[in-house]
């Protein structure tokens, strides 16, 4: 019952984003596990870029929500320190992606560039996976 309240409750545009995160990589952990040797580190590659990829649209979202209240030079200086953050934690995975063999450089990428695929998605998911969780629609 939880979850139904949080999807009710949540941005529809958040949720467009996250589903379309975890739809892409769904898709790239199938189709992964078909060609990659190591199929442990490339899930482990995988599942840690998405997590980042969501917790990024979160982050942009409870931001954006949260600066809209402030002033217009505390909004502009809040937004880019949240921004410089969310850098500097996608490179820190990216270089743990480099820099370990139990992470998957390309899954961590394929993870993180869900966020921008759900982004140019998200007319499909909004139409046909959040108004349909959400009870709106056809």
């Amino acid at each position: 019952m939880k979850r139904i309240k949080w999807i009710r409750e949540t941005n529809e545009t958040l949720l467009d984003l996250i589903f379309g995160c975890l739809i892409w990589s769904l898709l790239a952990e199938i189709v992964g596990l078909f060609i990659v040797s190591d199929k442990l580190s490339y899930t482990i590659g995988i599942v840690l870029g998405t997590a980042v990829a969501v917790s990024m649209s979160v982050s942009m979202e409870k931001g954006l929500e949260k600066c809209l209240h402030m002033s217009q030079t505390k909004g502009q200086w809040s937004m880019t320190i949240r921004s410089i953050l969310r850098w500097l934690i996608m490179l820190a995975v990216v270089y743990a992606g480099l820099r370990f063999e139990a992470i998957s450089f390309p899954g961590v990428i394929l993870g993180i560039i869900g966020l921008k695929i759900a982004a140019l998605l998200h007319m499909y998911t909004n139409t046909y996976v959040t108004k349909k969780l959400r009870g709106e629609g056809r």
